[in-house]
């Protein structure tokens, strides 16, 4: 098998596992009972920055720690595969991480106000801001791992042309 057809291969690999991914983001943000979801939530707004997750940690003794890392990490950790995933499928202008974070964030108020607007959650800027973090992080992941390959491999990445069915190599700098 010949580099181009491995590089395919690894493209196919990682469309297919980030569609996963979406799959069991949209399960745990829309549909499953035990993270809150199915539409018997008691919908509300929070618009105050840091307010949940100060009352979370303020409240913990009371809330429990399994409620609060569930809440706290798990808004970050649940965003941190994007994050790690988006510069892997699309490093074609990959150098400004502030587009994964811009993405992030645009991603996680949509999830928000669609919980909102279909009564399986509240819209809460505390999430935005956990879950752009989490998206960050997940690039930062990324960058360090790719990083480390391109400095003992001299690979420098690769990416897909749309008008082209060729591989090309990235010309770009790794962070």
């Amino acid at each position: 098998m010949n580099q181009k057809e491995m590089q395919k291969i690894k493209i196919t690999a990682k469309i297919i596992l980030f569609a996963i991914y979406a799959v069991l983001l949209f399960y745990m943000l829309f549909v499953a009972e035990m993270f809150g979801r199915g539409g018997s939530t008691n919908a509300g707004i929070n618009l105050t920055p840091f307010a949940e997750i100060r009352r979370y940690l303020t409240n913990i003794s009371t809330l429990g720690f399994r409620n609060v890392a569930l809440n706290v990490l798990g808004n970050i950790v649940i965003f941190m595969p994007m994050g790690y995933a988006l510069p892997s499928l699309f490093t074609k202008g990959s150098r400004w991480p502030l587009n994964y974070v811009i993405i992030s964030a645009t991603f996680s108020i949509t999830v928000e106000v669609l919980q909102f607007a279909s009564g399986t959650g509240s819209a809460d800027i505390d999430d935005v801001i956990l879950n752009t973090l989490g998206g960050f992080l997940g690039y930062l992941v990324y960058a360090l791992t790719h990083r480390r390959d391109t400095e003992t491999e001299g690979e420098e990445g690769w990416h897909l042309e749309e008008d082209e069915e060729d591989l090309k190599p990235n010309d770009r700098n790794l962070p």
